[in-house]
């Protein structure tokens, strides 16, 4: 019985949820915290607060997500924020009240419509497993 829940356990990283989430946290919480100590130096680290916070919270917040262990989580968090990162894309085309708070760079959009895009994409279409007869 034991050995059961941690083959399936294990099992769980094989999705590609995980190692998205885990990826993009990584990356965003690299660019914040890079975006304190140099700032203009990299091109994705604007003077913008709002930026770095949310950055920085969304690292976190996808942190707390994968280790709660649940993979309805991790895919929730993905398909939530996927959706976030396109408005805020979208903000900045229709210039939204949002869009001019942030004060989002052509490199910020970039980033935010690839995590988002590649983030709605891996959520939706991976399942409770990675194995190809199992999903779909």
């Amino acid at each position: 019985m034991i050995q059961l829940k941690l083959k399936s356990e294990m099992t769980q990283y094989k999705n590609p949820n995980y190692w998205f989430l885990l990826l993009s946290a990584l990356v965003m919480i690299a660019i914040g915290v890079a975006s304190y100590f140099i700032p203009e130096k990299i091109p994705l680290s604007a003077n913008n607060l709002p930026i770095k916070l949310y950055r920085l919270n969304y690292g976190v917040l996808a942190l707390m997500a994968l280790l709660s262990n649940s993979l309805v989580i991790v895919r929730s968090y993905l398909i939530v924020t996927g959706w976030i990162m396109i408005f805020f894309v979208v903000s900045t085309w229709v210039h939204f009240p949002i869009a001019g708070m942030f004060e989002f760079t052509k490199q910020d959009n970039i980033l935010h419509s690839n995590i988002g895009v590649i983030s709605i994409f891996i959520g939706v279409i991976y399942g409770e497993s990675s194995d190809p007869e199992k999903s779909l």
